[in-house]
């Protein structure tokens, strides 16, 4: 760590670190071969132009032993230790500053070590070739990204715990979205009635919301907050709900047991979703990729049983609605799935229509429809943040018939 300057990242690497060693071979892993690496940038359709500026990494790496070293201990954590979490990988250190512009290579590198892992599961679950590229596309979305704009292609720390994702196979795009093995992590339950088809969402027990429905956050005004109940006793499940909108109710509704069965809560199975950008957000793809994800799932993944796709993103604010026009994809997509608030950032909107959030609204560009509608709003008297989650249970895609709002509420 001396020796590449990145002593202030020991905490995150040394973990584990003395076992990674021991099992790493005299000089040069053979990772960084050219010969391994053509056939590494086949499997994971790494365009032809990056390339030769990977194999400078590689030679960059491996003339240096510390460098050799770091990067062996990087590809043993991230397919080789039986302790992998993927939180460690986003806190270890950029290597731009030890090693130069190949350094921003250097964790692509370490996760093209593990294309025959990822081989191993797609084969062993058939997965269509034409998924692999599809998935795979993600490198070069985020190669092209960095280059624009900074000159040079790099894999932050971030992004190869993130990839890291398709490389061990739980991650898989279908047409426009991303689905990914998960647990539920939000504080909702739903329910669903057998006679009637209704689906009712209730927030969990002691979820601060403010008035208007939102998460009460860290700084909001807390007039007019409350508390979310939730109980079961009696045969009767009693909370407070949760509409289709994306804003939950200050009131209790009751389901009776015999009537209402719980098909969603905390820590079940599910399928998360992921948009990756890159390509516009076609409402008609976007449904393509649920339909394809029914079949996907239960044939290559039978023993995979999911309760509902689920997401939390920019995407699914409310405030959209409220300068977007009603035949726009953002919205078209957000009247499909059943919206809840999970307590979005005020400028977690504005940083993705911009980059980053403007300092002065009045000399942001305007280059997009978003960008004028979400700046036309503003100077209109603001815009109120709102929703960022979505479920969708498997029995209610129905892409086009809007489920969720066109059902009746059981009260």
């Amino acid at each position: 760590m001396q020796r590449l300057d990145i002593v202030a990242s020991r905490e995150a690497l040394e973990a584990d670190w003395a076992q990674s060693q021991a099992d790493a071979p005299d000089g040069p892993p053979s990772f960084l071969d050219p010969e391994y690496l053509a056939y590494a940038c086949e499997v994971a359709c790494v365009p032809e132009e990056f390339r030769p500026n990977l194999l400078r990494a590689a030679e960059v790496v491996g003339r240096n032993d510390a460098a050799c070293a770091l990067i062996w201990h990087a590809h043993w954590w991230m397919f080789e230790s039986d302790d992998f979490r993927f939180e460690r990988v986003r806190s270890w250190p950029r290597m731009v500053d030890a090693l130069g512009e190949e350094g921003g290579l250097f964790y692509l590198l370490a996760l093209l070590s593990g294309v025959d892992h990822m081989r191993a599961i797609h084969r062993e679950h058939d997965i269509p070739d034409e998924i692999v590229r599809d998935t795979m596309s993600q490198i070069v979305l985020y190669l092209n990204m960095t280059t624009e704009k900074q000159g040079f292609a790099e894999v932050i720390p971030h992004l190869a715990a993130w990839l890291m994702n398709h490389l061990r196979g739980v991650i898989y795009k279908l047409a426009r979205l991303q689905f990914q093995f998960g647990d539920s992590r939000y504080r909702i339950r739903v329910f669903r009635n057998d006679a009637t088809g209704q689906v009712v969402a209730l927030s969990e027990d002691g979820v601060r919301f403010r008035a208007d429905g939102q998460i009460l956050r860290d700084g909001d005004d807390p007039t007019g907050a409350w508390t979310a109940h939730l109980s079961a006793e009696g045969g009767v499940v009693e909370g407070s709900p949760i509409v289709p909108t994306g804003r939950a109710l200050r009131r209790h509704v009751e389901l009776p047991a015999d009537g209402w069965r719980q098909v969603l809560a905390p820590g079940d199975p599910v399928l998360h979703i992921h948009i990756p950008g890159g390509e516009p957000m076609h409402y008609d793809r976007c449904g393509r990729s649920f339909e394809m994800a029914l079949e996907f799932f239960p044939r290559h993944f039978p023993d995979y049983r999911f309760n509902a796709f689920m997401c939390g993103s920019w995407i699914l604010d409310t405030a959209i609605q409220q300068f977007m026009p009603e035949t726009s994809n953002l919205v078209r997509f957000q009247r499909e799935v059943y919206l809840f608030p999970i307590g979005l950032s005020d400028t977690s909107l504005p940083r993705a229509i911009f980059d980053e959030v403007p300092e002065d609204l009045s000399r942001a560009p305007r280059d997009t429809t978003m960008q004028r509608g979400y700046l036309d709003a503003m100077q209109a008297g603001g815009l109120v943040t709102g929703g960022g989650g979505l479920f969708l249970l498997p029995e209610d895609v129905n892409w086009g018939a809007q489920v969720y709002l066109s059902q009746e509420m059981p009260w």
